[in-house]
């Protein structure tokens, strides 16, 4: 099966990724796949109920959803924050990543509404996994140049195990279905894992274009388990299968970076009459970045 990551370039979605791995003891059935509370695609209006699910404007690349895990983290996924080459295939057998992106070209916007949101920081710097492949490690953190006040940051589940049955809350700003516009932040409850690995999970039909580094919320407790990767061709119906990286297999990378931005500096204002130091550019945020 074929499958793209739900990342949303502007004016169309273009990444196509193949399926990444078997399905353990077999492939879900259809009850497995139509089982859930609510049809998920299309979903309810999140209506303020998350404030720190954000939207992560590329401007005219386009556009991705995250979590605001610490006043200056958003988890997201790798994809987003990187140029990835086209016709990616599961298991990876080459680099899949060419660079990442600049990390001030990550404007964070805090609503439920990307026309109307604003936006109340940008990245300083990217916190993510060592290989050249999204494969199992579809995962990233932005540090943000400044901290997202009133704004209460959601906790990461780091030591849980996701398995087969477990029901999940998602939300982003992605599509409501294959030919409905993204850009207004939705929720879709009751959703449940139909496979997992040690580093991924499978889902049915939930998300689509412009969910990608969107999370998966424990139900009970309200956590994050996983960010949106990739999924199938379709958002709708029962082949509209949807693969999360897991949080808790990448407990390391992330405390890292919740370490790195409590004590990283917050960005210095640059343009006119206010140089850079040494080792530093002016980013498009006009605040100073690493060359």
């Amino acid at each position: 099966m074929r499958m793209r990551s739900l990342f949303l370039p502007f004016p169309a979605l273009v990444v196509l990724l193949a399926s990444c791995g078997a399905y353990g003891d077999g492939a879900p059935t259809e009850s497995d796949l139509l089982e859930q509370s609510e049809p998920i695609v299309g979903g309810q209006s999140d209506s303020g109920h998350d404030p720190a699910v954000v939207a992560i404007d590329l401007g005219s690349k386009g556009l991705c959803t995250g979590t605001l895990i610490a006043p200056r983290a958003v988890l997201t996924a790798r994809h987003c924050v990187s140029y990835t080459l086209p016709d990616l295939e599961c298991p990876s057998w080459s680099a899949q990543i060419s660079k990442d992106r600049s990390p001030a070209s990550l404007a964070i916007r805090v609503g439920n509404d990307t026309k109307t949101a604003p936006v109340v920081a940008h990245g300083q710097e990217l916190v993510v996994p060592p290989d050249d492949v999204l494969c199992d490690q579809d995962i990233a953190v932005v540090i943000l140049d400044r901290e997202v006040l009133g704004v209460p940051p959601i906790a990461v589940d780091l030591k849980g195990s996701v398995k087969f049955g477990d029901r999940l809350r998602v939300v982003g700003f992605g599509q409501r279905g294959d030919t409905v516009a993204a850009g207004k932040k939705f929720t879709r409850n009751n959703v449940r894992v139909l496979q997992a690995s040690p580093a991924e999970f499978w889902v049915g039909e939930s998300v689509c274009a412009g969910d990608s580094g969107g999370p998966a919320l424990d139900s009970a407790t309200g956590a994050v388990r996983g960010v949106v990767s990739r999924g199938a061709e379709s958002c709708e119906g029962k082949e509209a299968l949807n693969v999360y990286t897991r949080t808790d297999a990448f407990a390391k990378l992330i405390r890292s970076a919740l370490d790195k931005a409590k004590s990283l500096p917050s960005a210095v204002a640059c343009g006119p009459g206010h140089r850079c130091p040494n080792g530093y550019h002016c980013g498009a945020s006009h605040h100073c970045e690493k060359k």
